[in-house]
């Protein structure tokens, strides 16, 4: 077994405001999207809706992964639709909005508010992308690579694979894609600031959502990247490699209010722009 933990889910807005300084990378930052007051965070309309989404969504999942169960990774539209799902309950979850029983799809109540997720049962919640860059650049490679060998991947593959890794920042790519994001919101919230209105809370979670999403973009890209640095024979080796183990994950409630309260806060600091940068060229302020 390679692979075998236990997930939490939990999309905390403090967290986020704690993170929206440490970043790093400023490559591509040209190219990256700014934060866009128009567009909104989705919101779940009503239980009923919510359900017909999470079907349809589930169902095209399923058909894709037949044909290759890496789609997930490599098909952005599917990724990105899983994104916004993923959005809407966690919203739902966090004001306490009544998902209805979703248990088919995979969201089990725990009856405190939070949902559990059998990973296994339901991989189309599991985040890989966001797993992968985190966990392989701090494996024990030598260990790692004889269970690859082991399985049927050449030497040459796991090299491949161990090259991609060490030369391809995830984090550094997933921050520069947020940092215009969190520079272009902060300027926004002294422009509310100076005309004496507040910060609508909609407009900050779209600054969130806007965030998080630009982020699990570089994550996919980092990933579809790792399993193109190897032939379809070393993919499968790899995917079934890090499918092993039994992974869960609780998607449990967040303090909403508190976590956009910490994040006007994190931006409003006089030398906010000025240490966000500094951060991203990898040094301390």
């Amino acid at each position: 077994m390679i692979l075998s933990s236990r997930y939490h889910h939990r999309r905390q807005l403090r967290v986020a405001a704690s993170l929206v300084v440490v970043l790093a990378g400023l490559s591509g930052i040209a190219r990256a999207a700014e934060f866009d007051e128009k567009v909104k965070a989705p919101l779940m309309r009503d239980a009923g809706t919510l359900r017909v989404q999470v079907q349809s969504f589930a169902a095209r999942f399923t058909a894709l992964q037949t044909a290759g169960p890496e789609q997930l990774i490599t098909n952005r539209a599917l990724a990105g639709e899983r994104f916004d799902l993923a959005w809407q309950i966690q919203q739902a979850i966090d004001v306490r909005r009544p998902l209805g029983d979703l248990s088919e799809l995979g969201f089990v109540s725990r009856g405190d508010g939070s949902y559990s997720i059998d990973l296994n049962a339901f991989p189309q919640w599991d985040r890989v992308d966001q797993k992968l860059p985190e966990i392989l650049p701090q494996l024990n490679w030598g260990a790692f690579a004889q269970q690859l060998g082991i399985r049927g991947m050449a030497a040459a593959e796991t090299a491949q694979l161990k090259a991609y890794i060490d030369t391809h920042d995830a984090r550094a790519a997933r921050n520069a894609r947020t940092l215009p994001i969190s520079l272009s919101f902060s300027k926004l919230v002294r422009k509310y600031d100076k005309i004496n209105r507040p910060v609508p809370d909609a407009t900050v979670l779209s600054y969130v959502y806007q965030r998080e999403r630009a982020a699990s973009e570089a994550t996919r890209e980092w990933t579809a990247g790792l399993f193109d640095a190897v032939d379809a024979h070393g993919a499968r080796i790899l995917r079934s490699a890090l499918s092993e183990g039994v992974s869960s994950s609780i998607w449990a409630p967040s303090d909403q209010a508190a976590g956009i309260a910490d994040i006007l806060a994190t931006v409003r600091q006089p030398d906010f722009e000025q240490r966000a940068t500094v951060q991203a060229n990898g040094a301390t302020p």
